[in-house]
């Protein structure tokens, strides 16, 4: 699946792998642009995959020297120094080829021994529930395997989990936030833990859920990556941004700073709004002003 770069020998065993599905307003996407844009990472070579449609452009970002470097539609993208590889996947999967692809991915990524998987997806704002109205427009996801983290994010970082819902119509219960934890063991089982902040303080329930109670609208592949990732022994964490489509400029900037509040990926690099660096190829993305004789 992964074809590197002729003068790419090094291995990803330990490195962590960001993954960005094609989501609602392509936020995803952009959050990893301002990644690779501000980090300064190298191309280490393309995946390639029958699901996905062929796409090709050029000069994407600033510290890519050379003009007319070409770009093609998945590209995986290295530090050394930080042990990161991400994935810019620029094009939806054709049809049919969700299940396929979602299997050799969960394959390469174990096969190359990395230590975790980070999924950035987003979902539509329209179908939120009243309690995630309240707060930051930012969910996660742990799985089985990375279930250690938990207690990080909610505690520490202070994150919520995504909420458990059954369907689009199903009432809100509360406008209170509640920190859930949702948790994969296998696929069509899914476990949820009640840490606090429902029902009395403290108190502790495991329940076992449907697994259309992941409700994840317009969010692409991930909650298809969710539910399989145990399968595969692959440790998985899903970050979620609830947005429309428009100018998803700004939240963006904002899932890539969720992400960094945990990672720390910044550091030296830091520049430009909240500290990334908007790539030059975003100058064109809605188009040039409107003509002066319009008015």
């Amino acid at each position: 699946m992964f074809v590197p770069r002729r003068d790419y020998t090094a291995s990803l065993e330990g490195y962590r792998i960001i993954f960005p599905c094609v989501s609602v307003g392509n936020v995803p996407q952009l959050a990893v642009d301002l990644i690779i844009n501000t980090l300064r990472l190298s191309c280490a070579g393309y995946l390639r995959h029958p699901g996905l449609l062929p796409l090709v452009g050029n000069d994407a970002f600033d510290h890519l020297k050379s003009p007319g470097h070409l770009h093609l539609s998945t590209e995986v993208y290295c530090s050394h120094e930080l042990k990161l590889a991400v994935v810019q996947m620029r094009v939806p999967l054709a049809k049919g080829y969700q299940k396929e692809f979602v299997e050799d991915l969960l394959t390469w990524v174990r096969d190359v021994k990395a230590s975790d998987l980070v999924v950035l997806t987003s979902s539509d704002a329209v179908e939120r529930r009243d309690s995630q109205l309240l707060g930051r427009p930012l969910r996660f996801m742990v799985n089985q395997l990375s279930l250690p983290l938990y207690e990080h994010f909610a505690n520490d970082l202070k994150w919520s989990s995504l909420e458990p819902r059954t369907s689009a119509v199903e009432p809100a219960t509360s406008l209170g936030v509640c920190h859930e934890l949702i948790v994969c063991g296998r696929e069509g089982v899914t476990e949820k833990v009640w840490q606090r902040g429902c029902g009395r303080e403290g108190e502790a329930q495991v329940k076992v859920l449907r697994d259309e109670e992941l409700f994840l609208p317009s969010a692409g592949i991930a909650r298809r990556l969710h539910l399989s990732s145990s399968q595969w022994n692959v440790k998985m964490v899903t970050l979620i941004a609830f947005c429309s489509q428009g100018d998803n400029i700004a939240d963006s900037i904002g899932m890539a700073s969720y992400l960094n509040e945990w990672l720390h990926l910044q550091g030296s690099f830091k520049q430009g709004p909240q500290g990334w660096a908007c790539p030059k190829s975003w100058g064109l993305m809605y188009g040039g002003p409107s003509p002066d004789n319009l008015f």
